[in-house]
């Protein structure tokens, strides 16, 4: 008979107070998530995506947040030439082309891969702003790119559908 009471007890406990104290504590985690965000800020995850060259070449794409104080802060992209054989050209703009006849410029940012003041910067990589992707690309087109080579030459890139997605939706946010 005592455990069964205490039973009873317990779920009606349960009942009457853990719905309305878990309530609580959502309401309070996100009033608390809503105060501290704009003061830290909510950094974006680093997206990448693995594209080939106009030869069969493997080059990583990847979608980052400059977090380094020492440059101005916004997005990135990063174009590295996995295949280690084409050295880029870190003064050019990346070019992007989508298939309704609009076209962007990125500026070279290629200085903030490495610490300020540094002057070696890699060969296989190159970082370009994502500022330039005004007014942003349709979500639904691929985009072309033409990332610059230190020959003068171009490597040529398609980025898919995913990619010009999360691209669009990371400069919306911006």
């Amino acid at each position: 008979m005592l455990m069964r009471r205490s039973r009873g007890q317990a779920r009606s406990a349960g009942k009457r107070f853990a719905p309305g104290a878990a309530f609580a504590a959502a309401i309070g985690l996100a009033l608390l998530v809503l105060l501290i965000a704009p003061s830290v800020g909510l950094a974006l995850e680093p997206q990448r995506w693995t594209l080939q060259d106009q030869n069969g070449q493997p080059w990583s794409l990847t979608l980052l947040e400059q977090a380094d104080p020492s440059y101005p802060p916004g997005l990135r992209l990063r174009l590295t030439d996995r295949s280690r054989q084409h050295p880029l050209d870190h003064r050019r703009p990346l070019l992007l082309r989508d298939g309704a006849g609009g076209s962007w410029e990125l500026a070279n940012r290629s200085e903030e891969l490495v610490p300020a003041g540094t002057e070696a910067l890699p060969p296989g990589s190159a970082q370009f702003d994502l500022a330039g992707l005004e007014p942003r690309p349709r979500a639904e087109l691929p985009l072309a790119l033409a990332v610059p080579l230190q020959s003068g030459a171009e490597a040529r890139l398609v980025a898919g559908a995913a990619t010009v997605a999360a691209l669009h939706g990371a400069a919306e946010g911006a």
